[in-house]
């Protein structure tokens, strides 16, 4: 009875292993596609580690971009709770500007494409969050854990 099982076994896992693959690997893409995202997201996250503070505009992230990366790629950013059952933080939502050029941003060495970037219809929680359309948002853990990134969500483009 176990033998017959084996083979049923082995092609659930391929099967599993293979969607798994193609969707950690469209998220690369998205995250590829939108650098300035991704560097946005370390900016934010090294001006939370370094003066602990999480009440903070788009000018004042502006002033750690010491490489000019993002600083004409977005035009607000509001931060609010990330009101999450399981792992709660931060969430940053951002628009992009009408000057956004995404493809001249080089990340550093010590970046790298966060495991988890996708897309979404909507941005936001609320009412108000949703009104103002915001581009995307970023999602980063409490101080006890170091503020690290959890996720990027951008809007799906529209068609």
């Amino acid at each position: 009875m176990i033998l017959r099982l084996i083979p049923l076994i082995i092609i659930l896992c391929v099967s599993v292993s293979c969607r798994t693959t193609s969707k950690t690997a469209q998220m690369k893409v998205i995250g590829e596609d939108n650098r300035d995202v991704v560097a946005l997201s370390y900016l934010i996250r090294e001006y939370m580690r370094q003066t602990d503070n999480t009440n903070f505009s788009l000018s004042d992230i502006l002033k750690y971009d010491t490489l000019g990366r993002v600083t004409n790629n977005f035009s607000k950013l509001v931060v609010a709770n990330w009101p999450n059952v399981w792992a709660s933080g931060y969430a940053v939502y951002f628009k992009f500007s009408d000057s956004r050029n995404k493809d001249l941003v080089k990340l550093t060495e010590s970046e790298r494409i966060p495991w988890k970037v996708k897309t979404k219809e909507n941005i936001g929680r609320n009412d108000e969050q949703l009104s103002e359309k915001f581009d995307g948002e970023i999602h980063f853990y409490y101080p006890e854990r170091y503020y690290h990134i959890v996720e990027i969500i951008l809007r799906k483009p529209e068609n």
